[in-house]
């Protein structure tokens, strides 16, 4: 797995016993943060979007695996919530600013 996934979860495990609000804006500004670095390490101007795009779906991809590993706990509730806020609409572009 690729380490800024690693990172991202760990990041958005961080803000674990944040009110709920807190935690949908940091996980908003996580996923905008890695989407970016995703863009600006595409060399390919026409892959940039498709980039941003995987970096979001492979966040997705792992905290639904990790949702799964702690099934029954306050963390899988937790990550439940960050998954909301990933499969929400866009609030951040992914076109560089």
């Amino acid at each position: 797995m690729d380490e800024r996934i690693e990172s991202f979860l760990s990041d958005v495990l961080a803000l674990e016993g944040e009110h709920s609000n807190l935690v949908r804006e940091g996980v908003r500004a996580l996923l905008a943060n890695y989407e970016r670095q995703f863009r600006n390490a595409e060399t390919n101007k026409r892959m940039k979007d498709k980039a941003a795009h995987a970096c979001h779906m492979l966040c997705r991809a792992r905290v639904v695996e990790e949702m799964q590993r702690r099934k029954g706990t306050l963390t899988a509730v937790h990550l439940k919530i960050v998954l909301g806020v990933i499969d929400g609409p866009a609030i951040f572009p992914l076109k560089d600013e």
